[in-house]
């Protein structure tokens, strides 16, 4: 349902979110063992990524337990209500309204994801040496080489890479789809904001972030940093706060023109998908239970 690049690209803090939020983005059938390996990746993730000694991961696992924990109590009741929307609204078909309150969902659940993360990370970050931080400088450094590459490709190439993106993940949803529904998703995705301008905005941030590292930084300072770019969006760009709006705009289009050609065998299946998801994570809670739905 994300459609721009991810905020912080395929750093440590985008696998903390990424390790819950997996289903909601790609799919997952094996979303219970995922969730239960979550500390074992992402303290993998952390120390490939940034070489972690020793001492660093054992000053951190506590907090990466903590956090984990706290994630288990607060945030799978808004995943199961996400879900249990989700698999009512595929039942008697998506109307607009329907899709606008998931996507306000989702938005609700990816915000109080990166806040956690942003948490948890902050004291990692701010416990690096000065040959991890120029480290994670070179990773950000290629990661923004490749951003270029993408960013000037042809706008026809651009566009085919996005299809191919939303094929794929539709495909796990609903399973292979008829090229009328392909030609549907062709039309609306082509029109959903580019990527040139965000990958921008997330080179200028990351660079920001190794600036403060190198200071030294606290980690209540780096959580600060987080939070303000990642969860309140607080100096983003305005062109791309309207970015935000069109791609709402267009996954909303997209769910409403999509559902009235859904097969039956395609709706039985994403039901069914939405469906296990929901006892999933009810089943993951200790006292399961959903948030209420505001919409």
């Amino acid at each position: 349902m994300h459609a721009l690049p991810s905020p912080i690209s395929n750093s440590l803090l985008a696998a903390m979110v990424i390790a819950p939020l997996l289903v909601l983005l790609t799919g997952c059938s094996g979303m219970r063992l995922a969730y239960s390996s979550a500390d074992f990746f992402i303290a993998g993730y952390a120390d490939d990524y940034l070489g972690l000694d020793g001492g660093q991961m054992e000053r951190w696992s506590p907090v990466l337990d903590a956090s984990l924990a706290r994630h288990r109590e607060e945030e799978l009741p808004y995943l199961a209500a996400f879900f249990d929307s989700a698999q009512r609204d595929a039942r008697k078909g998506f109307s607009r309204t329907d899709v606008r309150c998931l996507i306000e969902q989702f938005e609700v659940i990816y915000e109080r994801h990166f806040e956690l993360a942003a948490g948890a990370v902050a004291p990692l970050l701010a416990d690096l040496d000065q040959a991890q931080i120029a480290r994670l400088d070179r990773e950000f450094r290629d990661e923004a080489r490749e951003d270029a590459e993408d960013a000037a490709l042809p706008e026809a190439a651009r566009v085919n890479k996005r299809v191919k993106r939303y094929r794929k993940n539709m495909r796990w949803w609903v399973g292979d789809l008829s090229e009328a529904q392909l030609e549907i998703l062709r039309e609306v995705v082509t029109d959903f904001p580019d990527s040139a301008d965000w990958y921008a905005y997330r080179d200028r941030k990351r660079r920001e972030l190794i600036g403060l590292l190198r200071r030294g930084a606290s980690a209540a300072r780096i959580e600060a940093f987080l939070v303000d770019w990642l969860v309140d969006y607080s100096d983003m760009p305005t062109a791309l706060n309207r970015s935000r709006e069109r791609l709402q705009t267009g996954i909303v289009e997209l769910f409403v023109r999509m559902d009235p050609s859904f097969s039956d065998e395609q709706r039985r299946r994403l039901v069914k998908r939405l469906t296990y998801l929901r006892r999933d994570f009810m089943a993951l809670q200790r006292k399961p239970r959903m948030v209420p739905v505001p919409c």
